[in-house]
């Protein structure tokens, strides 16, 4: 069973969303990409899933599929809504009767009720390595659901208010966001990523008993949040690590000219700067520290 239909939202320029419902009852998942337009990774995630449910049956439960939620924003490849700059993940519940990205995350709110899971994509930069994102010290729904995805590494939210996935765990539904590498203003798509996160998709799907075929136990490593590394000198950044590389605390991930840039903590990088000029204050990369 399948049905597809259109929210419209009417303003100077309308805003039309295709949602596409696979089966039907519980357990009810509801997979989002494209809440940042320009995060093109995870578009395409949530595209190749509805091709594959196109084509299969669910043995029980529904899915709803939502491959672009901010359209305005898609079509320039941009982060916020062109009509009134505002940042969607940032504004749920949203508004009626309002600004245009008020009155989207209003309807996507709607759309988010009656699901049990709730899987959002997005794209964590060009530089970047794969990675799930949960409130899961705060919620054990979080970390249950996190730990259903073959995604392998596990990162703590700060729970920033407005987000979809915060706010849906603060109504009790477990909602988590997987972080792609790729994005940005020419809509990069990270192919190797884009299948190890289809094929986690799936395989939560198997887990929940919702499609044939054998389910695999993932086991992500977990670790807690974010925090910059920022370069205290002028000179050329030469990385020694990878996105996506663990390290244990004072190993050396690079150096700017002289200047060894040594690990704060034991942990992983989620983001590392490639080799270029950089100045006081530059991000080098992203860390998380092993919990």
């Amino acid at each position: 069973m399948k049905k597809t239909y259109t929210r419209k939202i009417d303003d100077l320029m309308p805003v039309e969303l295709d949602f596409h419902v696979f089966g039907e009852g519980a357990p009810r998942v509801f997979f989002t990409g494209g809440i940042h337009g320009g995060e093109a990774t995870g578009i395409y995630v949530v595209e190749k899933v509805l091709a594959f449910l196109e084509e299969h049956e669910l043995l029980k439960g529904s899915v709803k599929v939502l491959p672009r939620s901010n359209p305005a924003a898609f079509r320039r490849l941009q982060r916020s809504s062109p009509y009134d700059e505002l940042d969607l993940n940032r504004i749920f519940p949203g508004q009626d009767d309002s600004a245009p990205s008020l009155a989207l995350a209003k309807l996507l709110w709607q759309e988010a009720q009656d699901a049990d899971y709730i899987v959002d994509m997005h794209c964590c930069g060009v530089w970047g390595a794969s990675y799930t994102l949960a409130v899961y010290n705060d919620y054990d729904y979080a970390k249950e659901l996190a730990a259903m995805l073959a995604i392998p590494r596990v990162i703590e939210s700060g729970g920033t208010k407005g987000q979809l996935f915060v706010e849906a765990g603060d109504s009790g539904i477990p909602a988590v966001i997987i972080e792609l590498p790729g994005g940005g203003q020419g809509g990069v798509i990270d192919l190797d990523a884009a299948e190890e996160c289809y094929q986690a998709l799936l395989n939560m799907l198997r887990q929940l008993g919702m499609l044939a075929g054998e389910a695999v136990k993932p086991h992500p490593t977990f670790y807690g949040k974010l925090q910059p590394v920022m370069s205290k000198v002028v000179g050329p950044f030469l990385p020694q690590i990878k996105p996506g590389d663990a390290f244990k605390q004072g190993d050396v991930l690079g150096h700017v000219g002289e200047t060894a840039i040594v690990a704060p903590i034991t942990g992983v990088a989620t983001m590392v700067r490639p080799a270029c000029y950089v100045f006081k204050g530059t991000p080098l990369a992203n860390v998380a520290p092993l919990v």
